[in-house]
């Protein structure tokens, strides 16, 4: 009798054991599918700041550009004076040109990167990229702001 009372303890416990773990087994599931659905709503909210950053960037390109429009426009006279104006406006041209080649570039790999993250199957891998993906996003936005900027000075200059 004194030996049926551990196995029968014992066997209690395993019996619980294996219902909890078979409780955590099946909700587990569950969790991934949340982990899933919250990491898909992340990259989805990265698009969408990607491309109102887009956005906002090809305004500001834009802006320059007619800027540097309007300043060729009034140095069209020619003259000896005109001839350094038209060449700083010429380099501040391929400048914008070069920012605007540069963020096609980008947006083209972001798009290829936020497509490698949401084929990513490992949970911690995906979010770890996401948040890699991010701070790249903003410091390019901040680039971008930066150098958009300096063309810009350099135009208020030249009026």
């Amino acid at each position: 009798m004194k030996l049926l009372r551990p196995v029968t303890a014992s066997l209690l416990l395993s019996t619980l054991l294996l219902a909890s773990t078979a409780r955590w087994a099946a909700t587990d599931p569950l969790r991934q599918e949340r982990r899933d659905a919250i990491q898909q709503k992340q990259v989805n909210e990265l698009d969408q700041r990607e491309q109102l950053d887009n956005l906002n960037r090809a305004l500001e390109l834009n802006q320059t550009q007619r800027q540097l429009d309007q300043l060729r426009n009034q140095a069209a006279s020619p003259g000896i004076a005109a001839q350094p104006r038209a060449q700083q406006l010429n380099e501040t041209q391929k400048q914008l040109d070069q920012l605007k080649l540069e963020q096609q570039l980008n947006r083209i790999q972001q798009d290829l990167k936020l497509n490698e993250i949401e084929r990513e199957q490992n949970s911690f891998r995906r979010e770890k990229q996401i948040r890699e993906l991010e701070l790249q996003q903003q410091m390019q936005s901040l680039r971008d702001q930066s150098r958009t900027k300096l063309m810009q000075q350099d135009l208020n200059r030249l009026r």
